[in-house]
């Protein structure tokens, strides 16, 4: 259980990034990673008013998440590859694909503490204030580029 709860708070953390992100989509198409996570730091930045302590604590998170986004994209062509080779054959290798979804589930193992350690740290350190904007913001674009996500 615990495993599902890590593997949770990272795709939160990483989906509120992405999706922070993907509201200024089309501007972001000739940036780089690393220029696009500039960016949102210096706009939670401006709009946390956050002091050096804070925003050392947010870069700190961006460093991990974008090493995490390195290591993930490295091993994303050979993922790929491997899927291909498994669907040309007349029946799938479940042995294989198993295998293949548990290395990456444990790699995400791996990360996750780090991260979660990381945002727990920012997050920790922000005012009350602060942490009712950034849960504001957050919920606001849920909704704004994921519909509901909400079951109701």
């Amino acid at each position: 259980m615990k495993s599902f709860i890590k593997f949770s708070m990272v795709t939160m953390v990483v989906a509120t990034m992405l999706g922070a992100m993907s509201g200024c989509a089309y501007s972001f198409k000739h940036k780089s990673p690393q220029e696009r996570a500039d960016w949102l730091v210096n706009k939670l930045s401006d709009e946390l008013k956050l002091n050096d302590a804070q925003l050392g604590k947010l870069n700190v998170l961006k460093d991990e998440l974008l090493t995490m986004r390195g290591d993930y994209r490295k091993k994303r062509s050979e993922t790929k590859l491997a899927i291909g080779e498994m669907l040309s054959q007349p029946t799938l290798d479940q042995t294989r694909a198993l295998a293949l979804i548990r290395e990456r589930t444990q790699e995400v193992n791996e990360k996750a503490p780090r991260v979660v350690s990381a945002f727990a740290a920012f997050y920790d350190s922000l005012t009350p204030e602060q942490q009712k904007k950034l849960h504001d913001e957050f919920t606001e674009r849920m909704k704004r580029h994921h519909g509901y996500w909400d079951d109701e």
